[in-house]
């Protein structure tokens, strides 16, 4: 079975540990990150791989924001690749570099469908 990996960046640890659990009830392999900089270490530090197949990313977090993780990740041949799915309670709109869009509150069958499409769209996976 192929890989299902979703890097989920989020500081709320409320909503992380929910969006969390539902992940792992569908399947997914979720890793957490509480805030940006810990999401780009990593990223950073990952092999090909062990890279995740989505990112659901908060934009507004402490350290580093949703905005210079996206900037980062379009910026790294290794990293932009990855499709972004940027989750917010203010942006109106998809940030440049994002896959997609989803404002908070989130409906979840809209968050699964999203998820689902990108993770299952059978995105090849890198080669090491």
């Amino acid at each position: 079975m192929a890989q299902k990996t979703v890097l989920l960046v989020e500081d709320d640890l409320e909503i992380r540990d929910i969006l969390q659990d539902l992940l792992e009830a569908e399947g997914y392999d979720v890793i957490p990150a509480s805030h940006g900089k810990q999401a780009l270490e990593f990223l950073a530090a990952a092999p090909l791989e062990d890279l995740p197949n989505l990112v659901v990313l908060d934009m507004m977090m402490p350290l580093v924001d949703g905005s210079q993780v996206l900037a980062s990740m379009k910026s790294d041949p290794k990293l932009s690749p990855i499709p972004v799915v940027v989750l917010s309670a203010v942006a109106r709109e998809r940030p440049a570099g994002a896959a997609a869009f989803l404002r908070k509150p989130i409906p979840l069958q809209k968050f699964f469908d999203t998820v689902r499409g990108f993770v299952e769209a059978g995105l090849p996976r890198f080669a090491s």
